[in-house]
């Protein structure tokens, strides 16, 4: 008997529409807006469908450009914007209806050989106690993530370590592991650059959205092992501000580096 196909699994991957147009399902309720990690993943994973095999993805840069409805699904056009003998490049266009509401640029690359090195740190988080996430999370099938969280240090020395991994069957597919990765590390992406502060975007002192996500991938990514991403705020300005997190694989090395930035506007008192 087949295993069943996790939530998380169908949420992260789109289906062929005819030529390079894909759609992705929708994962929440209308008219609610929609999770920024969906959408960054299908963007993904409408990109990898259009590239061979034989190229690995190395990096994702995706800008939101307005809320998109989370109970509506969303349709990717995918520009082939190069293919070259050891690289190739992806433009993703999502949309609803006739509004865009994110673009992405994927790029790919044949593994080859060069310099290997990596910081790394060690240890699990089995002393830690699940917590999930560290506010409400409707897009996220909780039952099928384990999330610890543990936060350090206070202002500009404030660091969040958020140790996760997928507990539901998953294909051996290393591009749907990196789409999972890219749709569960945008959860509360920004809340560092509130927490140098004393603030989270649970209390709602600030009006918060992620602007932009970038995703640098140096090794594979895997899902259903321990990883663990740690995030800090460096700086924070004009309602912007931006965290930037390393996200080590179970092993300790680097799997990914990440830089979100986020609009975080003080709200007005009533």
């Amino acid at each position: 008997m087949a295993r069943p196909v996790s939530v998380l699994a169908r949420v992260a991957a789109v289906s062929p529409v005819g030529g390079d147009v894909f759609e992705g399902a929708p994962n929440g309720p209308v008219g609610k807006r929609a999770y920024g990690g969906h959408l960054a993943a299908q963007s993904f994973a409408a990109a990898c469908a259009s590239v061979p095999d034989d190229r690995n993805p190395t990096a994702v840069h995706v800008q939101f450009l307005r809320g998109g409805d989370a109970g509506e699904p969303v349709r990717y056009q995918v520009e082939r914007t190069h293919d070259g003998r050891s690289a190739s490049s992806r433009r993703v266009l999502g949309r609803q209806g006739e509004r865009h509401i994110v673009s992405a640029t994927v790029l790919f690359a044949v593994p080859t050989t060069g310099p290997r090195h990596s910081d790394r740190i060690l240890g699990a988080p089995e002393e830690i106690p699940p917590t999930g996430p560290i506010g409400p999370a409707p897009s996220l099938p909780l039952d099928e993530l384990d999330i610890r969280i543990a936060d350090d240090g206070a202002g500009e020395d404030f660091v969040r370590r958020m140790w996760w991994r997928v507990i539901a069957p998953l294909p051996d597919d290393p591009r749907l592991h990196s789409a999972v990765a890219v749709y569960v590390t945008d959860i509360y992406g920004v809340d560092p650059v509130l927490a140098v502060h004393g603030h989270s975007m649970t209390d709602r002192s600030h009006h918060c959205a992620t602007t932009e996500t970038s995703i640098w991938f140096h090794r594979r990514v895997f899902a259903d092992r321990w990883n663990l991403m740690e995030s800090r705020s460096p700086a924070a300005a004009s309602g912007r501000g931006i965290m930037i997190a390393a996200l080590y694989g179970a092993d300790g090395q680097r799997a990914a580096t990440i830089v979100q930035e986020g609009q975080a506007v003080n709200r007005e008192p009533d």
